[in-house]
């Protein structure tokens, strides 16, 4: 591919594979509802404080990084108008990042508030609508994956249930949560904790649900192996630690394994350290291997694509590497097939390179 210059930033010309929805509200409607329902704010409840506490300044790990979940999941959880409203807005905040095509993930069961006020399939339901309405007026194809959350097994068949129920517009099944609540404490992958994960993802795979797996990202590369190998993974969520098993690596680069990439939060969760001289991406980038550039969870990262981006840029990457992870992203992403090569030819479209991807 010969890409040499900045493709308009008013061009639909990106792939976004890897965002949850719950991490991409809007931080003034957080401040907005959590007023509105008399939430606790940080600091003196203005919407900068707000900002300010949603910022990570001393990345630590996963769980501190999650941890800002706490002022954002309660002004949206059990009110369907709300969940409705941030599903419509993250795909107008899609549109002004030139995002042709989006799969924006969430677990519908972290949504439906204290008590039950809702179920899970409202909140879909409700998400569902919220999308359609932003498709329809931003011009941004977005479809959704279900998550199922590490050690909330209760929840996983009911997921599984979903994905199989409300399929087109949900496109995949996740697994997501601090990968460390599968480790023993030598670090080791701990199988029989992961029993129920296997049990759910091997039947997603035998009816035919594409998969995903968050992992690589705080556990070491034998959970990357396990998504692979007994989860039938298609895509890895992050995955950095891959490159502490060089064989498998290369098994991962030789059979098209897609890794969904998140270049800032990968520091801030410390899952690539700050005092790394080479990030996993660029290793990527070198051996060819198939990945992309995503922004993980904009309101606590502070950041949209083009940030990213501009983060690869610093790290050498240029046009034709972003060009190529957008194709990439496309030819991985879980569109069915005719739908694919349609999102395919719009990118080549966009690039200018007809014939190309």
């Amino acid at each position: 591919m010969n890409v040499t210059e900045v493709i308009s930033p008013t061009v639909k010309c990106r792939v976004h594979l890897h965002v949850h929805l719950d991490g991409a509200v809007r931080p003034s409607t957080v401040w907005e509802l959590s007023r509105q329902k008399k939430l606790l704010l940080p600091g003196n409840g203005s919407l900068k404080d707000l900002e300010e506490a949603l910022q990570i300044r001393s990345p630590r790990d996963l769980a501190h990084y999650l941890q800002k979940f706490r002022w954002i999941t309660p002004a949206i959880a059990g009110d369907l108008a709300a969940i409705e409203r941030i599903a419509y807005e993250f795909v107008e905040d899609e549109a002004r990042r030139a995002v042709l095509y989006t799969e924006v993930r969430f677990s519908p069961h972290l949504l439906v508030g204290p008590g039950g006020q809702v179920t899970a399939r409202q909140v879909t339901e409700a998400v569902m609508r919220g999308m359609a309405r932003g498709e329809r007026q931003f011009g941004v194809t977005a479809r959704l994956l279900l998550c199922c959350i590490r050690g909330m097994t209760e929840n996983y068949d009911d997921t599984l249930d979903m994905c199989t129920e409300f399929r087109g517009q949900v496109v995949g099944i996740d697994i997501s949560g601090d990968e460390a609540s599968a480790l023993d404490v030598d670090g080791s992958v701990n199988a029989g904790l992961l029993r129920a994960e296997v049990r759910t993802f091997q039947e997603a795979a035998r009816r035919g649900i594409h998969r995903t797996v968050h992992s690589g990202e705080a556990g070491p590369a034998s959970m990357v192996k396990l998504a692979i190998d007994e989860m039938k993974a298609e895509r890895i969520g992050h995955g950095y630690h891959v490159l502490e098993d060089e064989e498998l690596y290369r098994r991962c680069v030789s059979t098209g394994v897609h890794f969904e990439c998140c270049p800032s939060s990968s520091f801030l969760t410390g899952a690539v350290p700050l005092t790394e001289t080479r990030h996993p991406m660029q290793r990527f980038c070198q051996d060819g291997a198939s990945f992309s550039a995503n922004v993980d969870d904009p309101a606590i990262t502070r950041t949209g694509l083009e940030d990213e981006y501009a983060l690869l840029r610093r790290m050498g990457f240029n046009e034709a590497n972003i060009a190529t992870m957008n194709f990439n992203a496309a030819k991985a992403c879980f569109l069915p097939e005719e739908e694919k090569q349609d999102l395919l030819q719009k990118l080549r479209q966009a690039y200018g390179v007809p014939g190309c991807d």
